[in-house]
């Protein structure tokens, strides 16, 4: 069984990667280049063209693109703690040793990884005296990425990750299936009609199950004291019985396969699945659902150089995120200058992602939770899973 702890995005597909990697100037960095890190599929192309063509004195700067979240994480541990000098003459190949490569100046970070990667100290402060649009940023956005020493959000902490781009939870199901049934999924409370028992599949994940439970019930997916909401145990056994498969990796291959009638996933895997499959449509839970944001993170050995910041500052341009909104599967950070509902018209007339401001109020972060509260929604979930 897949791992249920920040388990976003393992839908991708390596050999994209690469296409993707080579196409922006080589798999790997040039002897003398820097390099930012990127998730693979959340920065268009063009904006990366775009950016070289503006600012040629920093071709020097490599884009490369990466398969997931775990990569980048596990990649910070290896620049922070790098392994020691293998005597193996294999390590000294070329493809071998890329592995080994210096620190990048950017990579990509979840938003759920910053609780580990700030403490671990993986991880050095951004300068906001070099980003002159960080204080157009609306407070929501600033507070993602501001942290204190142990990794909580805090408004008087640092910088600690420049967030870029962001989607929902959705859930996505067969047209024709709903169509017999007379009715189309419009929120949680939807997932417990006797009429979909076992034709669910949900991602393994603690935090959504139990948060998703918690809006239908009325409750934040951040509530740090589930143990007093009485109706929580019996709403998750109720649940229970609904699904009829719980993973991170293949709850969409269940929905393709007719195994299910409606999976629970997250918005960058979804949205691409939607332009190939036709008998699939997806919606946002009218009741709000919970939120994901990629973020630029600068490794604790990286050098703060100028054309970091260039880049930075080039990417949340109004122009920029336009392009972000039209060929990204996630949507950009809003701002002051260029606020949400700005950014809808850019959006593909069929893509689902069009967020209300008003809905997007009733979405959460997932915040990070004290070990006591953890420890709660850990028996939650075993207690729900056994039963």
């Amino acid at each position: 069984m897949d791992s249920p702890r920040l388990s976003r995005r393992h839908f991708l597909q390596a050999s994209a990667v690469t296409a993707i990697a080579t196409g922006l100037g080589g798999c790997w960095p040039n002897q003398g280049t820097s390099q930012i890190q990127f998730l693979n599929q959340s920065i268009p192309t063009q904006l990366i063209n775009q950016f070289k063509r503006q600012f040629p004195q920093n071709n020097a700067l490599n884009f490369k693109a990466i398969a997931t979240l775990k990569d980048s994480f596990t990649q910070l541990e290896t620049w922070h703690n790098p392994p020691p000098p293998s005597k193996n003459p294999m390590s000294q190949l070329p493809l071998v040793a890329a592995n080994n490569s210096p620190p990048a100046q950017l990579i990509t970070l979840g938003d759920q990884w910053l609780s580990q990667a700030i403490p671990n100290q993986l991880l050095q402060p951004f300068d906001p005296n070099r980003m002159p649009q960080w204080s157009a940023l609306l407070p929501r956005w600033q507070l993602l990425g501001q942290r204190n020493a142990q990794g909580m959000p805090a408004q008087s902490g640092q910088i600690w990750g420049i967030p870029y781009r962001w989607g929902t939870v959705m859930m996505v199901y067969r047209k024709a299936d709903f169509k017999r049934l007379g009715w189309q999924p419009e929120d949680w409370s939807d997932l417990w009609r006797p009429e979909l028992r076992q034709q669910i599949a949900l991602v393994n994940d603690p935090r959504e199950v139990i948060g998703l439970t918690l809006k239908k019930l009325g409750y934040s997916y951040n509530l740090t004291n589930p143990q007093t909401v009485s109706t929580l145990p019996t709403a998750l056994k109720e649940l229970q019985r609904q699904v009829k498969f719980f993973s991170t990796k293949y709850y969409l291959q269940a929905l393709l396969n007719k195994d299910v009638w409606l999976a629970v996933g997250w918005s960058n895997e979804i949205v691409p699945l939607l332009k190939t499959h036709a008998e699939l449509a997806a919606v946002i839970p009218a009741s709000g659902a919970s939120l994901w944001a990629d973020l630029w993170g600068m490794p604790a050995s990286a050098t703060a150089i100028d054309p970091t910041y260039e880049w930075l500052n080039f990417s949340f341009q109004s122009d920029s995120l336009k392009q972000m909104a039209l060929f990204s599967n996630g949507l950009p950070i809003p701002d002051q200058t260029v606020p949400l509902e700005g950014l809808l018209p850019h959006l593909p007339s069929t893509s689902p992602l069009g967020v209300s401001p008003a809905l997007f109020n009733r979405c959460e972060f997932l915040a990070p939770l004290p070990p006591s509260s953890q420890a709660d929604y850990d028996t939650l979930w075993q207690a729900m899973r056994t039963s």
